[in-house]
């Protein structure tokens, strides 16, 4: 019986050793100038190895936002124990585009997403993946949220609209 116990030990042992790891942020962003809302984040993996994080930002986008979204990692060469590997990373299900190369700091590996005609609407979730030896990263993350109507601004539309239409009747009468 004792023998089970162990061998149901060493095999759940060796499966959370093969495990991803994976941790889950809400950052708010602060309202700077207008409708641009910032913030930056970090993550250190750990344990080492495998990893993927998701931030999860507020306030949430109104249809038609835009977003910036800027991540990276700094070794010194790219293979020391401070890098971070980026598998994949992506915005609402749509990839980043990724990078890597010397700097005059070291050597840089990160993911960009630029403000492109890319829409967006509701809660926005960046998922980044990847394997760690050690290091840390950390990004900044820029929404540029689309105004929302006034209740004003659908009432004129309204009335409007219905000039239209009983001008459009008197016409269809005459």
């Amino acid at each position: 019986m004792k023998l089970k116990s162990l061998i149901a030990a060493a095999v759940l042992g060796a499966a959370s050793i093969g495990s991803a790891y994976a941790a889950a942020y809400t950052i708010n962003l602060t309202n700077t100038v207008g409708n641009l809302w910032t913030g930056g984040f970090n993550a250190t993996p750990t344990p080492i190895g495998a990893f993927t994080d998701v931030f999860t930002f507020t306030p949430n986008a109104t249809f038609g936002s835009t977003a910036q979204a800027f991540l990276a990692n700094l070794s010194v060469t790219g293979s020391d124990p401070a890098s971070i590997n980026f598998t994949s990373a992506n915005l609402n299900s749509i990839s980043l585009t990724g990078f890597g190369g010397a700097t005059v700091f070291g050597y840089a590996q990160g993911q960009v997403l630029a403000p492109t005609s890319l829409l967006f609407n509701g809660p926005l979730t960046l998922t980044v993946s990847g394997i760690s030896n050690g290091g840390s990263y950390g990004g900044a993350f820029n929404l540029n949220l689309a105004p929302v109507p006034e209740p004003e601004t659908y009432a004129m539309l309204l009335a409007g609209l219905g000039i239209l239409g009983f001008m459009a009747r008197r016409r269809k009468q005459s």
